[in-house]
């Protein structure tokens, strides 16, 4: 995949519903021993709660942390990259997976007992939930509950930063066309924790197309530009028409890495606080 269109294919992953979990059929006292991870923020919780021995494999683009990058991969996100042979061949007994993405493989995980977790974060909320959740399944509750303790202290650190009147903020997913966040987006939330106002927050989508114009005539005060798109801050203002947006006045652009910011794991909290010093 061409990396210029990363940015775009992360995003839409991130929409979000429900999280649940299947249990196995073995007696609900035994742990997996066995996790296919599909998405680079499972890989990351489960590492991050103490179950990483317990991953046998992850999916592509998992970076983070190293000892995760490390484990063989399964494949991509979507049904054209993924084989269920593949991932039976590693004999899991549980199955990590993103709802949309992933549902084609339920029913054979189904039909063969083999336990799935379904993730879709759509809050900071959602992601310290389903943290919870994981570290129950896979026996790492205390480390679990430990490290959303440690997010909830950083997200708290963040909220004096943000007090007053919220900083208008655009995020740009892609520029041809533009595309943005809107209120059912993850960053929609960052963006809110860290004392932001999204000025697309009016859209219903998660991820809408949105006109240059309209870009121009919110003023945003901060404009960030996700570094998989290659766009440098400063080309934002040759744009037709942005000379004028006070981001771009105030030298407030800022290329972020997205694949970071908008992978709904334990580091969340730390995208806010950095979030947070951008917006001051």
């Amino acid at each position: 995949m061409n990396k210029k269109y990363l940015s775009v294919f992360f995003v839409f992953l991130l929409l979000a519903s429900a999280i649940y979990a299947r249990k196995p059929k073995a007696a609900e006292s035994a742990y997996p021993k066995s996790i296919v991870a599909l998405s680079p923020s499972a890989a990351e919780i489960l590492f991050t709660i103490g179950a990483g021995d317990q991953v046998s494999a992850v999916s592509e683009f998992t970076d983070y942390p190293p000892e995760a990058a490390a484990k063989p991969v399964v494949g991509g996100f979507d049904g054209k990259t993924l084989s269920i042979e593949t991932i039976m061949s590693f004999k899991p007994d549980l199955v990590y997976i993103t709802e949309g993405m992933h549902n084609f493989l339920i029913a054979t995980l189904e039909s063969n007992g083999i336990a799935y977790y379904v993730s879709k974060g759509d809050s900071i909320a959602s992601v310290k939930t389903e943290i919870l959740e994981v570290g129950k399944i896979t026996g790492h509750e205390k480390e679990a509950a430990k490290v959303v303790d440690g997010m909830e202290k950083k997200l708290k650190k963040a909220a004096p930063a943000h007090k007053g009147a919220a900083v208008k903020v655009y995020w740009e997913v892609w520029n041809a066309p533009y595309m943005s966040a809107g209120a059912a987006s993850f960053i929609n939330d960052v963006i809110k924790a860290a004392g932001g106002e999204n000025i697309f927050a009016d859209l219903p989508d998660a991820y809408p197309m949105v006109s240059e114009e309209s870009i121009i005539s919110r003023q945003p005060a901060v404009i960030l530009i996700p570094a998989s798109t290659g766009q440098a801050a400063s080309s934002v203002g040759l744009r037709n028409g942005w000379a004028e947006i006070p981001a771009v006045k105030g030298s407030k652009v800022f290329v972020v890495d997205d694949n970071v910011y908008t992978r709904p794991g334990p580091r969340v909290a730390d995208v806010v606080l950095d979030l947070a010093g951008l917006l001051q």
